[in-house]
């Protein structure tokens, strides 16, 4: 283990802390000492399942990531961490923030990404982003992160924006207001849709939802929602996001998640007739629609299983106390349509120094500004 430290004299202006904060930068930690001191920040900061010990620990354990840990201390107390995937691509060394930068992997994408920072020290944050500019990369790949850390980042080397989107998200209070009942919150288009397709599949039973509890259970559901999924997207022409290599770690993610509860993987059936199955993530009192699998080719006319199984998860959800339902970033129109709110999100790469991957970046960079001048 390599370990180095450096440090900042001046916090923001408001804090109330004292001002010397320490970056302290390591690679190949000690994985037991890292999880224990990750997971004792996590109850005191206000972080994203994908910046959770369940996570990370995935991600390390199936040997995805040359780690390196960027931590920030106050007085020798932790207050803010995140680990990077270090690699060398000839003579630029890049690192990518919780992720493996691997479309194999990857896909969907790692979200509502960053630092995990104690909330009584949210001077940190700034400090954590300002400390990327001190670890010798050429490129740092940041995917899913907040816009807000845009100015800071800019003001550390080139950045490249590769895709901006909006995350819809459902608030269950007002769920919870009407019974449960989520369509009554919605559009009158899409009130009668979701209605009639409830209509249509209680044809063939009442309509349940049943979370797995054990992780065969899981496994057995997940091995399901894979084929169903490929199957759906087939018949679009397309391969969908369930690679071999991208079940292997959401299986070991899905046995981590369910025994802690932070990970559900939802049945939803009429009767004996399967409707199709959610992958879902909870954390805090937010959950997030992650991956999903239905039974298209089983439906009957007027039938949308995906709805379908929405709504009765946003049901399950806000009966079960929770206040965000996040179908994470893309403007579907299904996401759209039961959302009544969004966080933007964006996946950029930053560049510094002058190694060839990041004159590359920088030159791309050029032409999308060129492009976004042209299109005014």
């Amino acid at each position: 283990m390599t370990r180095g430290t450096f440090d900042f004299k001046r916090s923001p202006s408001g804090s109330d802390h004292d001002p010397a904060l320490t970056v302290v930068v390591e690679d190949d930690p000690d994985i037991a000492a890292l999880g224990e001191e990750w997971q004792a920040l996590e109850a005191r900061a206000d972080g994203s399942f994908f910046t959770s010990w369940t996570w990370i620990a995935a991600l390390l354990a199936n040997g995805l990531v040359h780690p390196l840990v960027v931590r920030v201390e106050a007085a020798g107390r932790l207050v803010a961490i995140g680990i990077f995937h270090r690699r060398a691509r000839g003579f630029s060394r890049s690192l990518s923030l919780t992720s493996v930068d691997d479309p194999e992997y990857d896909a969907p994408y790692v979200e509502h990404n960053g630092p995990l920072v104690d909330r009584d020290y949210p001077e940190a944050s700034g400090i954590w982003w300002q400390a990327i500019g001190r670890l010798g990369a050429s490129v740092v790949y940041l995917p899913g992160i907040a816009p807000e850390a845009l100015p800071g980042l800019r003001r550390l080397g080139t950045v490249l924006v590769e895709r901006q989107q909006p995350a819809p998200r459902r608030s269950l209070a007002p769920v919870r207001a009407c019974g449960g009942d989520v369509t009554a919150l919605m559009s009158p288009n899409s009130r009668r849709q979701i209605r009639r397709a409830i209509r249509a599949c209680e044809q063939s039973g009442p309509l349940t939802l049943e979370r797995a509890t054990t992780p065969d259970d899981a496994r057995l559901a997940f091995a399901r929602m894979a084929e169903l999924h490929r199957a759906g997207w087939r018949r679009r022409g397309q391969a969908g996001a369930m690679s071999p290599s991208f079940c292997r770690f959401h299986l070991d993610v899905l046995a981590r998640g369910v025994a802690a509860g932070t990970a559900d993987l939802l049945t939803v059936r009429a009767g004996d007739r399967l409707i199709g199955h959610l992958y879902n993530f909870r954390y805090g009192r937010t959950v997030s629609a992650y991956q999903s699998g239905f039974a298209y080719d089983t439906a009957v006319p007027h039938e949308k299983p995906g709805l379908v199984c929405h709504a009765l998860a946003i049901r399950h959800y806000a009966e079960q106390g929770l206040e965000i339902y996040d179908f994470l970033a893309g403007a579907a129109r299904y996401k759209t349509s039961f959302a009544d709110h969004a966080r933007d999100l964006v996946w950029l790469r930053l560049a510094m120094g002058h190694a060839p991957l990041a004159l590359m970046i920088r030159a791309r960079a050029r032409v999308a500004a060129y492009r976004d001048r042209r299109d005014i």
